[in-house]
């Protein structure tokens, strides 16, 4: 079975600061990974300055989005709760169509103990 994945990574802090989508899958499933992210990209292009690189296949849904710098004081929170959304987004369609989408979550642990 054909089956999308999608890779979040985050920086130190814990902030999304990229995604990367591959594969296919049901037809309704890939139209809506599609349309999140698309959303997500367009949105943190239009609603804040940052710079960020995006290679998205022509051919495919296959995409990789990273933002090179992220900063931890409130310049960028639309960016955080944009890329935020899109994860809630992505693990819902998930939690509904688990065999159809893998989210691959790269949380960065503290592992500090107090």
């Amino acid at each position: 079975m054909i089956m999308i994945k999608a890779y979040i990574s985050r920086n130190l802090s814990g902030n999304v600061c990229g995604f990367r989508i591959e594969g296919h899958g049901d037809p309704i499933v890939c139209s809506a990974v599609s349309a999140l992210c698309i959303n997500a990209v367009n949105s943190i292009e239009q609603f804040t300055d940052l710079d960020f690189s995006l290679d998205a296949s022509q051919e495919g849904g296959d995409m990789l989005f990273t933002l090179p710098y992220l900063e931890d004081n409130g310049k960028d929170d639309r960016a955080r709760l944009l890329l935020d959304s899109l994860v809630l987004g992505l693990k819902q369609i998930e939690l509904d169509y688990n065999n159809d989408l893998k989210v691959f979550d790269q949380e960065v642990q503290d592992n500090v103990k107090n």
